[in-house]
């Protein structure tokens, strides 16, 4: 705590944003004066994690205590960051705990380090490297529009896609700065940036690293690509398929495994290749991804990503170097072997994505299993893998014991529960297409 009173006061930081992701990955907590945040006593209602993505509360008390009970807030040093839009402000990830002292087991940073804490205790490090898809967009002042991508340094509006143009990203390159500016004053190392299959979407590569440092990385790139945006009159969105004629986005998830003691890779054994290990991690990824589903496509609209196939894995097949797949091993020196998941969306919640992808890895070691042959051709012939809609994800992850062991079953009771209100809502909406396809004809 003494480190981050003295480096807000090297900072001249006068307030710090004390922030918990909930189960959206949406930014929670409360500002506080600089001098507070060392005080030991910050609490804010342990029931911000029963609130769904449209503002309502779940009413059921076995899952959030109708006494709207306190929780603690344990700013994480490792995290505090300025806000580099903000003079003055910084912000800083706090773990949940009961007051009792305990890690609460509904927050998702516990979560994945309860994760982490299992490969630990195999002395391995879980590392992961994430790819972040998102588009940059005119503001959309009437949700009931169609939004469409930011027009560039030219005054143009990309209207088809221009996938990996140097200059079409170039359009864009005042707002890339700034990405960028902000990125290096968080210490986020962006190693890469490009232009996307879709109009206005851009794509931006990071660095790996331990798991619970890389979806920290992600929580704040999020806000700090809206708020670089914001800057330049745009918006930055990262829902998975914001327009109905482009490409969707995802959040594409490289892991791997390296030994605590020695930091070598730990799938691929001494002369360089794959192991037992490697393999019963991906048998686990492609047994346990369909349960799973539902936390790496979290909403209504992340399924619509799936649909089309265009970009976009459609089932748990893998392959050396195929981008068809839903898993991917790219082809590198045995020291940098990973598996890249290209089934999450950008929408989904950065902890949870990750700690779900280590869960079904880490089954897949324990049960000692085995992956299908790799896929040479298109996976996409191959069919769907797993669910189509997040009702029957939801049906899935509530009905594999495996996964509710890992994940916790008052987690995973709670998040169903509020997903499904949220289907339930979507559900009562009467859209564009219905009224234009059926209003005048049926």
């Amino acid at each position: 705590m003494s480190r981050i009173r003295d480096w807000c006061a090297e900072k001249e930081i006068k307030h710090v944003e004390c922030l918990v992701p909930d189960f959206f990955g949406v930014a929670k907590g409360k500002v506080v004066e600089a001098s507070a945040v060392d005080s030991g006593d910050l609490r804010i209602a342990e029931s911000l994690f029963g609130q769904d993505i449209l503002g309502h509360w779940v009413e059921d008390d076995e899952l959030i205590d109708v006494a709207d009970i306190d929780m603690t807030l344990v700013p994480d040093a490792a995290t505090l960051v300025p806000q580099p839009w903000a003079d003055g402000f910084a912000q800083c990830i706090c773990d949940c705990e009961t007051l009792r002292g305990d890690a609460l087991e509904l927050a998702p940073r516990s979560i994945l380090r309860r994760m982490v804490a299992k490969f630990a205790a195999m002395e391995l490090d879980a590392i992961v490297a994430q790819e972040a898809e998102f588009y940059l967009l005119e503001p959309n002042r009437d949700a009931k529009e169609p939004v469409k991508a930011a027009a560039g340094r030219s005054g143009r509006v990309m209207n088809t896609p221009r996938s990996f143009q140097t200059e079409a990203l170039a359009e864009y390159a005042p707002f890339v700065e700034s990405l960028r500016a902000f990125a290096a004053a968080q210490g986020i190392q962006v190693t890469s940036a490009e232009q996307e299959m879709g109009q206005g979407q851009i794509e931006v590569n990071f660095e790996h690293g331990l798991a619970l440092a890389k979806a920290d990385e992600m929580f704040y790139f999020k806000r700090l690509a809206k708020e670089a945006a914001l800057a330049h009159g745009k918006i930055a969105s990262f829902m998975a398929k914001p327009m109905s004629d482009a490409a969707g986005s995802a959040m594409h998830l490289h892991q791997s495994l390296t030994s605590t003691a020695t930091s070598k890779n730990g799938f691929v054994d001494k002369n360089g290749r794959l192991n037992k290990r490697f393999h019963a991690y991906l048998g686990g990824l492609q047994k346990y991804t369909p349960p799973a589903i539902a936390l790496f496509a979290p909403s209504v609209n992340s399924f619509r990503r799936f649909e089309g196939a265009e970009s976009c894995p459609t089932n748990v097949e893998w392959g050396f170097d195929n981008r068809s797949a839903g898993f991917r091993v790219p082809k590198c020196d045995a020291a940098a072997t990973r598996i890249e998941n290209r089934i999450p969306g950008a929408d989904n919640n950065p902890y949870l994505a990750i700690a779900v992808s280590l869960a079904c890895g880490y089954l897949g070691i324990q049960e000692h299993l085995k992956p299908s042959d790799p896929v040479a051709g298109s996976a996409w012939d191959r069919g769907f893998g797993f669910p189509r809609t997040l009702s029957d994800a939801l049906d899935a992850l509530e009905n594999c014991e495996p996964l509710i062991d890992l994940l916790g079953e008052r987690f995973v009771k709670l998040f169903v529960l509020m997903r499904r209100d949220e289907v339930e809502d979507f559900s009562k909406i009467v859209t564009e297409w219905e009224r234009e396809h059926l209003l005048l004809v049926v």
